[in-house]
């Protein structure tokens, strides 16, 4: 069993499962952490996304159309001889963060419907990623616009429990991921392992929202 995630150490390891854990079953009781720093992630993703395609958009469709797209994206991203294009991008992701997590530290209306949409734009971003290796391009995009729509309605219409649910996948993720790296686990696997978590955290955690909500009314 000693693989990558083994030189880590076990400390490191129990930590992420732990944090995994929470994230899948309990994620909705860190709501306020859990949102400013959501909120933090999706302003940089967003923010560095927009500013690679103002500065690089050649580039950026010419890697989305190779075999290799992610690491394509990357080498766009980090290319030493595009120095202002280097300093564009982390000027961008800076103050896309840190605009982001004043908004989240604010609670209106408004702000909060700003939050709610970068949110869903940032994880629709984060989907075309995963997908993009295994799909053609044309067909990425299509569904990337598709699930758009249906974040975008579900994340502003009740954004608690869309919170709810990513934070389940992510903690989903994160205990299939370390579990798979330590026991050298096949892709079906893996997937089968996060998809049963995944399923079981959104239960749970749409379950004690709908008990919570119950009490209160």
């Amino acid at each position: 069993m000693q693989g990558e995630t083994t030189t880590l150490g076990a400390p490191i390891l129990l930590l992420g499962l732990l944090l995994g854990f929470f994230l899948c079953f309990y994620g909705y009781r860190a709501k306020r952490l859990f949102i400013k720093i959501r909120s933090a992630v999706a302003g940089a993703l967003v923010a560095t996304a927009a500013a690679l395609f103002f500065h690089a958009r050649a580039q950026v469709l010419a890697a989305l159309q190779t075999d290799h797209q992610l690491h394509e994206l990357w080498l766009v991203i980090s290319n030493p001889a595009d120095y202002s294009g280097l300093l564009l991008y982390l000027l961008a992701c800076s103050a896309g963060a840190l605009a982001l997590f004043f908004l989240a530290r604010n609670a209106h209306p408004f702000l909060d419907t700003v939050v709610a949409f970068f949110t869903a734009v940032s994880m629709d971003l984060l989907i075309f990623l995963l997908i993009i290796p295994y799909l053609p391009l044309s067909v990425s995009i299509i569904i990337s616009l598709t699930l758009l729509v249906v974040i975008l309605a579900f994340s502003l219409i009740h954004f608690t429990s869309y919170l709810a649910i990513e934070s389940a996948l992510a903690g989903s993720l994160l205990v299939s991921y370390l579990l798979s790296r330590f026991w050298y686990l096949g892709f079906w696997i893996f997937f089968g392992l996060w998809a049963l978590l995944a399923f079981l955290g959104i239960l749970n955690q749409l379950h004690m929202l709908t008990h919570r909500e119950s009490d209160n009314a």
